[in-house]
């Protein structure tokens, strides 16, 4: 029997929905024709932001992975896709590569104004981190379960003693800050951290960058530029167009001063928050409580049963096999026809 794993971030997908978490993270059902853009962009972005860091902050490095991960993205989808390929995967995927490439160059200035750590201290620790699921007594489980994630940036912030670590986020809108105190991901990073170096870390931060990245401003029929306050453009980049169209920079002094008061947040966020021992090792309690559900819901399957709703249902991948099964109908023909199985995200290494 495969060693038991479960990662920070699927562990939310158990419990959004039990059986959606065994069709997709333990069959590894995928809709056929479907393309998983969130998660191909998304590993394509990390490929950039770790060579940006462990070149220190270098941008032709960062913008040199991105092309190579891109490329590479590139070949499998066509390898993947075969002739669907040519029709609206290229094209997608070709706006994703202008969108990266932008977003990228306008998050160096940003974090250059803001650079967070003082000292880098580890990028993309471990390739990925795993540590051993725990009885509640400390003590190793039968089979040694494993619980592993992806902490992207470890490092010191000026005048501190304890590191912290900071998860890469692309995100189509800014997040509900609110959220973020009791963020079960973010304590994951941090238990994580904790089991492999046996530090508390100072904080986790939420590091966002929106998938729309800065644009000049508007300029209407007249010549002027549009006053807009709600246009996605910076400040320097509405100063650049005053410049170029020579035009009097008192005219724009109100969105001008919006403009730089408003700084890069409509683009990028930074949110740190602080997760003291007790949380990590109530955390630890829960995992444990956790892991003992998903092995009844894999031994078992009414264990395994779906959490239909409003919030869970729709854009659900799974939802015409789950509904299948529900009727009593043939839910094996529906995989049959409408799924395949894709490959393994995670692959544990020898010796863990």
């Amino acid at each position: 029997m495969a060693r038991f794993h479960t990662s920070v971030t699927e562990r939310a997908s158990f419990r959004d929905c039990r059986r959606k978490w065994v069709l997709e993270t333990q069959e590894r059902l995928v809709r056929q024709g479907s393309v998983q853009w969130y998660l191909i962009y998304g590993d394509v972005m990390h490929a950039a932001l770790e060579a940006y860091y462990l070149s220190k902050r270098n941008v032709t490095d960062c913008l040199d992975a991105f092309r190579a991960a891109w490329k590479e993205a590139d070949r499998n989808l066509q390898e993947s896709y075969g002739g669907l390929y040519l029709h609206g995967i290229e094209e997608e995927w070709y706006e994703y590569l202008e969108k990266g490439e932008t977003t990228l160059k306008y998050y160096a200035q940003f974090d250059k104004k803001d650079p967070f750590f003082t000292e880098i201290i580890g990028v993309n620790i471990e390739e990925r981190a795993f540590v051993e699921i725990l009885d509640l007594d400390g003590s190793s489980l039968p089979g040694r379960p494993l619980l592993s994630g992806k902490i992207d940036v470890a490092g010191f912030r000026k005048g501190k003693s304890r590191p912290s670590i900071m998860d890469h986020k692309n995100l189509a809108s800014a997040h509900d800050s609110r959220a973020l105190d009791m963020d079960d991901q973010l304590t994951g990073y941090c238990y994580l951290y904790w089991r492999i170096e046996d530090v508390v870390p100072l904080e986790a931060v939420y590091n966002v960058l929106i998938k729309d990245p800065p644009k000049p401003p508007r300029v209407l029929k007249d010549g002027s530029i549009s006053k807009d306050k709600s246009q996605r453009t910076t400040y320097d980049l509405y100063l650049d167009t005053i410049k170029e169209l020579g035009l009097k920079r008192g005219d724009y002094a109100e969105i001008l001063g919006y403009l730089k008061e408003k700084g890069w947040s409509q683009f990028f966020r930074r949110e740190g928050v602080q997760r003291s021992q007790e949380e990590l090792e109530s955390f630890g309690r829960r995992l444990y409580y956790e892991y003992e559900d998903m092995q009844r819901a894999l031994l078992d399957p009414g264990y395994a049963y779906p959490n239909p709703g409003q919030r869970t249902c729709p854009g659900c991948a799974m939802m015409p096999l789950c509904q299948s099964m529900e009727e009593g109908g043939d839910p094996d023909y529906i995989k049959e026809e409408m799924y395949e199985v894709g490959e393994h995200r995670v692959v544990i290494p020898e010796g863990v």
